[in-house]
């Protein structure tokens, strides 16, 4: 318990020397229109419909208290990402609340890349012991609540780093650090490896994200027994026929 106790404390205090010095990014308002970013002050169905997930995920989160929770879809190109960093913003906007994305896909990390995040090193490098955490977070110019710890590199063995004490350590630490901090992790494709069954214990709650003609039942059956025993806030579903009708 002594070795727990005193990770947890060495966590605490790197974090409190890191967040001073998170780097700072300018956002690209062309690439984060062509990738489909919506802001919270942009109008039309596609904003609203995040304000409305926002108050959804907030107040099934403040019920549950709940303060990790989890971005996971069945397989890959279901929008999960895009879903983390568009829900990322909105709570961002709200007065009250600030939020950390955290990315897990650490098999095909994805969060820098689309918000266009200039990193070199990423969390993968803390979490196979081979660097520290500091310098790996990033705010955008202009949004003060939201902070993000991406990933670069894809790895292999990311299951097992998912289950190490450094990951525990890192998510109590992160979830704790801040009274007003919700942490959302973009995590991998539930059915395309064993990760999000091994991270899944370690979280509050997850959203579950699908896509309108390429999700498929079966695949949703299955995510639902992987996380069995988990909260889960409800579905999203991305690409939907009649939003789009809406929409247009």
């Amino acid at each position: 318990m002594a070795t727990v106790e005193n990770s947890l404390e060495r966590t605490h205090r790197v974090l409190e020397r890191v967040y001073p010095r998170a780097r700072v990014a300018q956002p690209d308002p062309t690439r984060w229109q062509d990738h489909r970013i919506v802001l919270p002050q942009d109008r039309g169905p596609a904003a609203s419909a995040y304000r409305m997930l926002r108050t959804h995920v907030l107040q099934k989160a403040r019920a549950l208290q709940a303060r990790t929770i989890g971005i996971v879809s069945a397989a890959d190109s279901e929008g999960k990402t895009l879903t983390a960093v568009n829900l990322a913003l909105h709570i961002a906007a709200e007065p009250n609340q600030t939020v950390l994305l955290v990315d897990l896909d650490l098999r095909h990390p994805s969060v820098a890349p689309l918000l266009g995040l200039p990193v070199e090193q990423g969390l993968e490098d803390y979490l196979g012991a081979q660097g520290q955490i500091a310098g790996r977070f990033w705010r955008i110019e202009g949004i003060e609540r939201l902070s993000i710890l991406p990933a670069v590199t894809p790895l292999a063995g990311s299951a097992e780093l998912l289950t190490s004490a450094r990951v525990k350590y890192l998510i109590h630490a992160l979830k704790s650090r801040y009274a007003d901090r919700m942490v959302l992790i973009d995590l991998p494709p539930a059915l395309l490896s064993d990760d999000v069954m091994r991270i899944a214990p370690q979280l509050d709650a997850v959203l579950v994200v699908g896509r309108e003609g390429r999700t498929r039942r079966e695949d949703l059956t299955r995510l639902r027994e992987i996380l069995a025993g988990a909260h889960v806030l409800g579905t999203v579903l991305n690409c939907a026929s009649e939003f789009e009708r809406r929409a247009y």
